[in-house]
């Protein structure tokens, strides 16, 4: 479209033209789609050309259920471990599409919704008819609170790459279990076993397990700091004192004639010795770092026996 600059707009008022078409529902889904469209490109995806279509190479490994099922009844190390990474593959392979779609499709919706509304917001500005622009509006306005609503209930927002980081966690777990299992003979790790771990392992590179996994992380992490926080609410001044002098005592482990007495503190903890006063230093501040009424005693007990309490 065309339009002549605004100086030249003429200012009088002449008999009335034809009557511009209005904007049809028709007109409108195609710029849609063409915004749509032009969100597709790979450099918008964020992501390259694959090297070899994922469903090719899935179908050219030819993983069959009787594979499957043939594990179960494998009498070698040779066959399970060979059925088991057959499987590993197809799972890794299908595993890092998902991950490829879950990111891609995020920025095609994202692009996809934030182009479909610049066509709808510019077309309202440039037709005259109050109605037309109402309607514009209404549709840019529908399709931002829908997108809103899909991005928050399901992408969770900006939480896409902490799923991703979970589900590779879980999945390296299981899959050193499997690594570890592959060594093992067949009587230690049979068949069963072995496509239970696969079951693990394609369970793991699931959204619920990566959002069960920051679950069980933060709910530990909000344990460890509850059980501090009660230590350290709980304590007198008496109790503090009496820290502070502990700690004092495990710095003064500077030199190798403190390593025996420190070493010896370590024995009353049933803890190792160690080669040198840094380390055995460091072991005493571990030990030390969950601070309770019943571990500062045994502290002072421990130090005290060794010589390394102060007054």
């Amino acid at each position: 479209m065309h339009l002549a600059p605004f100086s030249q707009m003429p200012t009088h008022a002449g008999p009335p033209g034809p009557a511009r078409p209005a904007a049809t529902p028709w007109r409108l889904l195609g710029m849609a789609v063409l915004a749509l469209a032009l969100a597709g490109c790979s450099t918008l995806r964020g992501t390259p050309q694959r090297f070899a279509a994922t469903d090719e190479v899935v179908k050219a490994i030819d993983l069959t259920p009787a594979d499957v099922a043939q594990l179960v009844s494998a009498t070698t190390e040779g066959e399970r471990n060979a059925l088991q990474r057959q499987a590993i593959a197809v799972i890794d392979l299908q595993f890092h599409q998902f991950v490829r779609d879950l990111a891609a499709d995020r920025a095609d919706a994202a692009a996809g919704v934030a182009g479909t509304t610049l066509v709808a917001s510019t077309a309202g500005a440039f037709v005259q008819s109050v109605k037309a622009k109402t309607n514009y509006a209404l549709f840019a306005a529908g399709t931002v609170g829908a997108f809103g609503i899909v991005d928050k209930s399901y992408f969770y927002e900006k939480t896409v790459p902490a799923l991703v980081a979970a589900m590779k966690a879980a999945r390296a777990k299981v899959l050193l279990s499997m690594r570890t299992g592959q060594g093992q003979t067949i009587s230690l790790y049979d068949g069963t076993a072995a496509l239970a771990d696969l079951e693990d392992y394609y369970s793991a590179g699931s959204v619920l397990v990566a959002i069960s996994e920051i679950t069980a992380s933060a709910e530990a992490t909000q344990q460890q700091a509850s059980v501090k926080i009660r230590a350290l609410t709980a304590m007198s001044d008496d109790e503090i004192g009496r820290w502070r002098k502990v700690t004092k005592s495990i710095w003064a482990v500077k030199d190798a004639a403190a390593l025996p007495k420190a070493n010896l503190a370590l024995k009353a903890l049933s803890l190792p010795e160690e080669a040198s006063p840094q380390a055995a230093k460091a072991a005493l501040l571990r030990f030390k770092s969950a601070e309770s009424a019943d571990r500062l005693t045994t502290m002072e007990n421990a130090l005290r026996t060794a010589g390394l309490l102060l007054p």
